[in-house]
């Protein structure tokens, strides 16, 4: 059983949930007080220098008019861990409330999921003495190096690590922003009618359009979702370079998920496959240059 004593930022507790969602290894409980509902997170101490930095950031929060979780606590929880208490947002998960929508429903969902973000990616950061592309130089190899050595292969293997080198162009001049760094239907919820957003665990400083490359989990819920959240960020003036790197991002997600998923077993490497039979489908084949899914500008009261 959990032991809150060391967690001065709880007290009166009433009750104490444990909560298995996701794919972080940290250990996650929904804590009930006599005044509020927290989620508290249990990380290996290893981490704490990487949550320190997550949890100031996330402060930075406090500055926004968004409907998310909010950093109320942090600090060691015993020898081998740290914790980090944030606000529980209440609703429902938003990945089974919006396909049950209509379309022009999800689609203005989508629109207040992509002004959060554009909110999002207004919070002040350190700087950093890396680019994004010298970042992705880093990563290139490593990523290839674990496809090639994957037991499982991708019938396009060849052509994708052809196009992952190649187009890394695509990379250079990249702004450097605040990044939730998993922004999807998954970590959203949805509450009378409202976006929130919620699992700040990743965020991270990176190129803002590395932010729309969990694309595919939106998609799958609702098309007009993920056309929603593009416009509403781009206040409906897309940019003619976004998706040329939407696409590289497209590539380089397959290159990586393949080998990711190996560890997880068999029901996440189906999943994997999946991903990429819509891949190629939503890019034919990565010859078109706008994904079949992207509806387009629409009027929000049509």
């Amino acid at each position: 059983m959990i032991d809150l004593n060391n967690i001065v930022e709880l007290n009166n507790v009433k009750s104490i949930e444990s909560l298995n969602k996701g794919w972080s290894r940290d250990k996650k409980y929904i804590i009930t007080t006599d005044k509020d509902k927290y989620l508290l997170r249990i990380s290996d101490i290893s981490l704490y220098e990487k949550k320190k930095k997550q949890f100031e950031l996330l402060k930075r929060l406090e500055e926004l008019d968004i409907n998310c979780s909010r950093p109320i606590g942090f600090g060691k929880y015993d020898e081998h861990s740290i914790y980090m208490v944030l606000s529980y947002l209440e609703g429902e998960d938003a990945e089974k409330v919006i396909p049950t929508l209509l379309d022009k429903e999800a689609y203005k969902l989508g629109i207040e999921a992509g002004k959060v973000l554009q909110k999002l990616h207004c919070i002040p950061v350190p700087e950093v003495d890396y680019t994004w592309k010298k970042k992705y130089e880093e990563k290139i190899p490593r990523k290839i190096k674990a496809l090639k050595e994957c037991e499982y292969k991708l019938p396009l293997e060849e052509f994708l690590i052809d196009y992952f080198i190649s187009k890394s162009y695509l990379m250079d001049n990249r702004p450097l922003l605040f990044s939730h760094a998993d922004f999807h239907a998954g970590n959203m919820i949805v509450n009378n009618g409202k976006i929130g957003i919620i699992d700040f665990d990743k965020n991270t400083i990176s190129d803002p359009y590395d932010e729309f490359k969990p694309f595919c989990w939106n998609v799958f819920v609702s098309e007009y979702f993920e056309t929603g959240l593009i416009n509403g960020y781009f206040n409906n003036h897309v940019p003619e370079d976004f998706f040329k790197i939407l696409k590289y991002y497209s590539v380089e997600s397959l290159i990586s998920q393949l080998p990711w998923s190996v560890q997880f077993g068999d029901e996440d490497i189906k999943i994997a496959y999946k991903v990429y039979d819509a891949m190629l489908k939503w890019w034919n084949n990565f010859n078109l240059d706008v994904p079949t899914w992207y509806k387009g500008i629409l009027e929000e009261n049509d």
